[in-house]
């Protein structure tokens, strides 16, 4: 797991991005690809076992002789969500990780959907990905001429 993902970053190490392109990758992978549906589906599976545990946490306690106001309650909650970020971030890095490959490819990065390698500088005859053997597909601003996005200018990673 990348460390990143327990920030909520998807996109994939080697690209250094600034908050705003984070932003805009973010939205338009947001507005584009991921769907209401999977993520509230998600969600629900990431917050089930958490409020399960939650509300099962009191009576252990109380069964262990601790009461609710006490330090050992505080350390539980403590490790509960300790537990749960590593859990959270890895379940919505599997929903994120390919929309943000899209969204990278909708802003200007040419990149593999799959593995998420580099493909910028490649011969244009290259129809697979030489790291993964995925599929190179290219995107409109790419074929146009867009295939260094690393000196595009903010205001075109900032347009809506």
């Amino acid at each position: 797991m990348n460390l990143r993902w327990l920030l909520g970053n998807f996109t994939d190490p080697q690209y250094r991005l600034s908050w705003r392109e984070q932003f805009r990758v973010s939205a338009v992978a947001h507005d584009r690809y991921v769907t209401w549906s999977a993520f509230l589906t998600r969600t629900a599976i990431i917050i089930s076992p958490f409020v399960l545990l939650l509300f099962l946490l009191s009576p252990i306690l109380d069964w262990l002789g601790y009461a609710a106001s006490s330090p050992m309650y505080a350390a539980a909650l403590l490790a509960l969500v300790l537990l749960f970020w590593p859990w959270s971030a890895w379940m919505y890095c599997s929903l994120y990780v390919r929309p943000v490959r899209k969204a990278m490819r909708d802003v200007g990065y040419d990149i593999c959907i799959e593995c998420g390698y580099e493909l910028r500088g490649l011969d244009a005859s290259i129809t697979r990905c030489p790291e993964c053997g995925g599929e190179r597909q290219r995107t409109p601003r790419t074929a146009a001429g867009r295939t260094d996005p690393t000196r595009a200018n903010a205001a075109f990673l900032w347009k809506d």
